[in-house]
C-alpha cells in the first residue's frame, strides 16, 4: 500500500491509465516516487538519479541503463516516431522488468517436453500396451474394409485400450510428477529449467530482487492451481484461462501468481 493518502496528491497522467515507472514524487519536488501503474509505491529517489538516467539515455548509453516507458524515461518529452511509440516494460515496484507473455509459454512447452518424456519413462509398460491396442484396433478396422464389413471384429475396441484402472495410474502419475517437478525446482531455483532457460525468476509479490527461497504456502498453492485443474476435463478450461490471464492483466499476472502472492520477472 501506499504511503500517501488517497485522494490527497494527485495521480500521474491519466490516472490509472498511466504505465508503472518513475514520476515526480506529489509530496517532494526534489524526489521521483514509483508508480505501479494502480496506486503510489513507497520506493523513492533524488530527481538527480533520474535527470543522469535520461541523459545517458539521450548520449547512448543504453548498454548500461535500461530504457523503458516506450523507450524514454517517464515525465521527458516523447521521443520521435518510432522509438516513442514503443510498448512500454511492466516493472515491480523496485524496477525488475516483468516477463513478457511469450517467454512464460516458453518456458511452458519446455518444461512439458521434459516432463513429457520423465512421464513416458514412468509409464512405459502402460504405453506400451497403449500402442499395441491401438494398432490392433487400426489392423481390425482395416481387415473389415477390405472384407466390405461396416464395423470390424471385436478384437479390440475403443474402450478396451486401457482398462480404468490403468487410466486412473496414468492420471495420477502424471500429475504427481508434475507437481513434484514444479514443486521442486521452484523450491531450490525459483525457477523451473523452461524459465532458467528463458531467463525468468519467480518472485514474491512487488520484491522483484528477491533472492530468498519462495515459502512453501506459495510454491504449493501456484502449483496446484496450475496442475490439479488437468485432473478433470471440465476443469481444463480454468488451465486456458489461467495461462491468458497475464495477456490483460496490468502487471502481467496469471491466476496462480494471484493467489499466491508471485510474479514472474526478466532477469536477463
Amino acid at each position: 500500500m501506499s504511503d500517501i493518502p488517497i485522494g490527497s496528491p494527485p495521480v500521474p497522467p491519466g490516472r490509472h491509465a498511466a504505465p508503472g515507472g518513475w514520476y515526480p514524487d506529489p509530496v517532494d519536488a526534489a524526489q521521483e516516487r514509483y508508480w505501479d501503474g494502480w496506486q503510489w509505491s513507497r520506493n523513492t529517489r533524488p530527481r538527480e538519479a533520474s535527470s543522469r538516467r535520461a541523459a545517458q539515455a539521450r548520449g547512448g548509453g543504453l548498454g548500461t541503463e535500461r530504457v523503458i516507458d516506450g523507450g524514454r524515461p517517464p515525465g521527458s518529452a516523447p521521443l520521435p516516431y518510432g522509438r516513442a511509440n514503443a510498448r512500454p516494460v511492466p516493472l515491480t515496484s523496485d524496477g525488475v522488468p516483468l516477463a513478457g507473455w511469450w517467454w512464460r509459454v516458453l518456458a511452458v512447452v519446455i518444461d512439458n517436453m521434459i516432463t513429457s518424456t520423465l512421464t513416458a519413462i514412468v509409464l512405459g509398460p502402460i504405453y506400451l500396451k497403449l500402442v499395441r491396442n491401438v494398432s490392433e484396433l487400426l489392423n481390425a478396422i482395416l481387415a473389415a474394409a477390405r472384407a466390405g464389413q461396416t464395423t470390424p471384429p471385436a478384437a479390440v475396441t475403443a474402450a478396451e485400450l486401457l482398462s480404468p484402472r490403468e487410466q486412473l495410474i496414468v492420471l495420477v502419475v502424471s500429475l504427481t510428477l508434475q507437481m513434484l517437478y514444479l514443486v521442486g525446482f521452484w523450491r531450490w531455483r525459483a525457477a523451473t529449467p523452461g524459465k532458467l532457460v528463458c531467463g525468468l525468476r519467480i518472485v514474491p509479490f512487488d520484491n522483484g530482487r528477491s533472492r530468498e527461497r519462495l515459502a512453501w504456502r506459495a510454491i504449493l498453492i501456484r502449483a496446484a492451481i496450475w496442475v490439479l485443474p488437468a485432473a478433470q476435463s471440465w476443469l481444463l478450461a480454468l488451465k486456458f484461462i489461467d495461462g491468458l490471464y497475464p495477456l490483460w492483466h496490468p502487471q502481467r499476472l496469471a491466476i496462480h501468481d494471484l493467489a499466491a502472492r508471485t510474479q514472474v520477472v526478466k532477469v536477463r
